[in-house]
C-alpha cells in the first residue's frame, strides 16, 4: 500500500470507521479474559485482531478511493466539472 493512502486513511478513513464499526478493545479483552488462555496468548490475540482490523480498513479505504475515483471520471478520462 502506498505512503499516501495510509495517510488518507490515517487521517480520513479510520475516523469513519470509528463512527460506524467502532475497533472497541476493552470488549475483546474483556472477551478473552473469559477463556481459559494465558495472559500472553490474550495479549497476542488482541494485537492480532487490531492489527487485521487496521490492515482491512486501510485496505478497504483504499478500494473504495480508488473506485470512486474512477468513477468520477468519464470515458475520456478527465474529471467532470461540477
Amino acid at each position: 500500500m502506498t505512503s499516501i493512502l495510509e495517510a488518507l486513511f490515517d487521517t480520513y478513513g479510520d475516523h469513519l470507521m470509528q463512527e460506524q464499526a467502532p475497533y472497541d478493545e476493552a470488549e475483546i479483552q474483556a472477551a478473552l479474559g473469559r477463556m481459559s488462555m494465558p495472559q500472553d496468548m490474550q495479549l497476542q490475540v488482541c494485537d492480532l485482531l487490531s492489527n487485521r482490523y487496521l490492515r482491512w480498513g486501510t485496505a478497504a479505504f483504499s478500494i473504495g478511493l480508488r473506485l470512486g475515483l474512477s468513477l468520477m471520471q468519464d470515458c475520456s478520462g478527465h474529471c467532470p466539472r461540477a
